[in-house]
């Protein structure tokens, strides 16, 4: 069914706000479900007897595999089936995951859990950008995006303050020896506390309204044949944009995955000062950066710039890089905060990267445009940043768990390429958008 939606009516603000803040919420949680691992690097390590390099594999590809596996499936589903009833199916799966890996006594069996949980995940952005691109207008699109990708921001905080009441409260209660479960960790009464949180949430998929499917100005045997040459005819747009966000994202799940096992280890950091310091950072600089981005590429777009969230970060990424080497080279504590700090301001992206992807690209094809672009953004960025990164400082600096150095290491390596793909993009990019602008209503 298409729905002709009259976007300056309050009704419909009304509508906007209720669905884009019911999904912050859910994505507030499956970012909390992902990124509870981080705060629980060293305890796992200690009672499984695992590596750095075994961590960051968890941390990375352990999660994303199954969460890129799954999403062009995800994204066809997504183009053609109830987007709700999808993310309610996969909020069960995550969370049952997540508590699963409550019971895991080994590596490999945590290893099973964490692939649940991307398998879970997978479901949930093909298909809130979705319904999200066909509620809100195009003129408000970054902004949108950028209030829903909080919830990755939220998430992460709450990982980091949760997650640090959570390990100081059931402390008290580690090795405690449960009628038939036996014997659990602390990490693991965290575990499966987070993972029960899901069943009641994943209720909350069906308190906001379908918006109904956009629908193309072309007629049907056109339509059909545009929709198939869409991706054929403006690769180079996707190929760079796909690439760019993705050894962007590599930097950034990177520094997420080892920011505070670094603090911890290089100055001496306490969980308590982690989860204090590093979640306010992550939910001030990460909430500007967000919603200030997708502001910016809203703004640059209405003054003519129809590649504006490919060009912001051309001039945006050198202070990146020197933030990031100045993080993991300081001797000083609160120099290197500092340049974390900088570094959660820029890093939340998303919205920026999901938004450009709406905007050129036709309507009956933005699912598994999504899924594709987080298939990539996956498995190059959360995949291989954690683990690689850990694998550096292995073989490069001759030491397991000298993480500093290799941490400045790819923020020198990376950024001149990401600048050169975001380059390479500009007029792919005002191309695509104009070809979705000229087919779409």
């Amino acid at each position: 069914m298409t729905i002709s939606l009259p976007h300056g009516s309050v009704r419909l603000r009304s509508a906007e706000w209720q669905t884009i803040i019911i999904l912050l919420l859910i994505y507030t949680l499956a970012y909390l479900d992902r990124q509870i691992l981080t705060l629980l690097v060293d305890p796992i390590r200690n009672d499984l007897g695992v590596s750095d390099v075994q961590m960051g594999f968890l941390q990375g590809l352990g999660f994303t595999l199954f969460y890129a596996l799954c999403g062009p499936f995800v994204g066809w589903m997504v183009d053609r089936h109830n987007r709700r009833l999808i993310i309610f199916i996969g909020i069960l799966i995550w969370s049952v995951s997540t508590a699963a890996s409550g019971f895991a006594n080994s590596y490999s069996h945590l290893l099973l859990a964490r692939f649940g949980v991307g398998a879970g995940e997978a479901a949930l952005l093909p298909a809130a950008y979705s319904i999200i691109s066909d509620m809100v207008e195009k003129s408000r699109l970054g902004r949108a995006m950028g209030v829903f990708s909080l919830g990755g921001i939220a998430g992460g905080s709450l990982s980091y303050v949760v997650g640090g009441l959570l390990i100081s409260y059931l402390a008290r209660y580690a090795d405690i020896d449960l009628p038939l479960i036996g014997m659990m960790h602390d990490w693991q009464l965290v575990f499966l506390a987070i993972g029960t949180l899901g069943i009641p949430m994943a209720i909350l998929v069906f308190a906001f309204p379908d918006p109904g499917r956009r629908d193309s100005k072309l007629m049907a045997e056109d339509k059909a044949a545009a929709v198939r040459g869409h991706f054929k005819k403006h690769w180079r747009f996707y190929a760079c944009h796909f690439s760019a966000f993705s050894l962007f994202c590599f930097l950034g799940a990177a520094t997420t995955a080892w920011s505070a096992t670094y603090m911890m280890r290089e100055f001496g950091w306490t969980v308590a000062m982690v989860s204090t310091l590093l979640g306010v950072k992550s939910m001030v600089a990460g909430a500007l950066g967000m919603v200030g981005g997708g502001m910016l590429a809203d703004w640059l777009t209405k003054r003519g710039l129809q590649d504006a969230h490919l060009r912001m970060y051309v001039f945006i990424m050198p202070i990146f890089a020197v933030a990031g080497i100045t993080a993991f080279t300081s001797s000083n504590m609160w120099v290197a905060f500092g340049g974390i700090v900088v570094l959660g301001v820029i890093a939340p992206f998303i919205a920026v990267a999901a938004a450009a992807l709406q905007l050129a690209t036709v309507p009956e094809r933005r699912g598994i445009a999504s899924a594709s672009f987080l298939l990539v953004y996956n498995l190059v960025g959360f995949g291989l940043g954690p683990a690689m990164v850990a694998l550096a400082a292995s073989l490069i600096f001759g030491e397991d768990g000298n993480l500093g150095p290799a941490l400045a290491l790819a923020f020198i390596v990376v950024p001149p390429f990401i600048m050169l793909l975001m380059a390479l993009g500009l007029r792919p990019m005002r191309q695509a958008v104009a070809d979705a602008n000229q087919n779409a209503i």
